[in-house]
């Protein structure tokens, strides 16, 4: 049996990714939901960059494409950690962890629990040290408005 960093490696796509963060939460939390949806925007940053944001009581996940984008310009290898550890920490605001501080530490112990030591924890315990690789030095504009959702079957995660 894969152990999750082997399953984050051979993620092929966000989606694939997403259902490992599902599969993360299922096993160290034992919780999880259904029907959430992923959707994508151009936010860009500034000197308060949003990775993604999660509604409260709404069905989705946004993740902003800057940073994505970013990443992949400077470190294509930290992709993963990073589209991994934003969407856990989003996940579990979708669960009812709503307070930042709390989200914040329960996923930096997801991580290192299923990751031990490494990039990923890294990323999860303090992104600090890895901004400059997901944001634009002097900032990036907003140049979207619309969210583009992403189709996620349920049959991708089963728990």
């Amino acid at each position: 049996m894969k152990n999750f960093s082997e399953k984050l490696e051979d993620s092929d796509s966000i989606v694939e990714v997403f259902s490992l963060v599902k599969e993360a939460v299922d096993c160290t939390l034992a919780e999880s939901r259904a029907g959430l949806n992923l959707g994508f925007v151009e936010l860009g940053n500034s000197s308060q960059c949003v990775f993604a944001f999660y509604p409260v009581g709404s069905n989705i996940i946004v993740m902003n494409k800057t940073p994505i984008r970013r990443v992949m310009e400077t470190k294509p290898e930290f992709l993963k950690p990073y589209v991994f550890t934003t969407l856990l920490h989003e996940y579990l605001h979708s669960l009812g962890y709503l307070n930042e501080f709390e989200v914040r530490k329960l996923t930096c112990a997801i991580c290192k629990r299923l990751f031990g030591n490494g990039v990923i924890s890294e990323f999860a315990c303090g992104i600090e040290r890895y901004l400059p690789y997901v944001t634009y030095p002097g900032g990036s504009p907003a140049t979207e408005n619309e969210i583009q959702v992403l189709e996620i079957e349920e049959q991708d995660y089963i728990g």
